[in-house]
């Protein structure tokens, strides 16, 4: 068992980097091939394989970047980040980082922002079930509850700060439409599962503020200290209340305590 777990193991390393070469002298050739060839269509397929996932995890991506800078990428990937997941829903996660620190993507700030798009939208698709709040329940809080009340939202609520109009070329990608040019356009969005299916906005300023909190801190209460930043003090109560029954609406809250 040590000699197969060893020849195993040789063999994975041979996958994963090239490393392990002494392996081939274990093959056997044939009359069609020779055992290097052989051992080739092993690793060829391995990695078309990868390709193939991040193909499908990035297509947006792809089709921005064209087949031949997109073919590059996926290699510089799959050398710098090999695969160390059973599962290949998980193989692509560090593509963000990579394009942020690889010429010539990190010059190009949009297409960081819109591989963050497209991890967004595949981790909103995959986050867990919860059981979502419902309005009659924020009808039956006493008034004394409100003053300490917490929220949990669903594992899918994800705010995604843009520096660029990427969300546009995303969404003209898309439609297969022709992208419009990268412009300077600040904007947070929000990403989140409803009723199976990803949604997306655009986050006013005082939103923004009253969710930012809301998910770091759960605490209703500190919701309506930083609208106080946005509105006034008559206005920040009804205000904070029309945010959480949006939110409840949209299906993002799964816990009020």
């Amino acid at each position: 068992m040590n000699t197969l777990r060893k020849l195993q193991h040789e063999f994975q390393n041979y996958l994963l980097d090239d490393s392990e070469q002494h392996i081939i002298r274990r093959v056997k050739s044939t009359s069609q091939r020779s055992a290097e060839q052989r051992m080739l269509i092993y690793g060829n397929a391995y990695t078309l394989r990868l390709k193939e996932a991040l193909s499908s995890d990035y297509e947006r991506l792809h089709s921005y970047l064209g087949d031949e800078l997109f073919d590059n990428l996926m290699l510089q990937y799959i050398k710098y980040h090999p695969s160390q997941h059973p599962s290949l829903r998980y193989f692509g996660q560090y593509m963000v980082q990579l394009v942020k620190q690889l010429e010539p993507f990190k010059a190009l700030g949009e297409v960081a922002e819109i591989a963050a798009i497209e991890q967004a939208f595949a981790h909103s698709f995959d986050a867990t079930d919860c059981h979502c709040v419902t309005q009659q329940q924020l009808v039956q809080i006493p008034p004394e509850a409100w003053a300490t009340l917490t929220l949990k939202f669903h594992d899918s609520v994800q705010l995604l700060p843009q520096r660029y109009n990427s969300f546009q070329i995303w969404q003209a990608l898309d439609k297969t439409q022709a992208p419009p040019q990268k412009t300077p356009d600040k904007c947070t969005w929000l990403i989140w599962r409803r009723n199976l299916v990803s949604h997306y906005r655009a986050l006013e300023e005082a939103e923004l503020s009253a969710l930012l909190t809301a998910t770091t801190t759960g605490s209703f209460a500190r919701v309506c200290e930083v609208l106080l930043e946005h509105y006034s003090e008559e206005e920040t109560p009804m205000r904070a209340v029309s945010y959480l029954q949006q939110w409840i609406y949209e299906q993002m809250v799964c816990e009020i305590d």
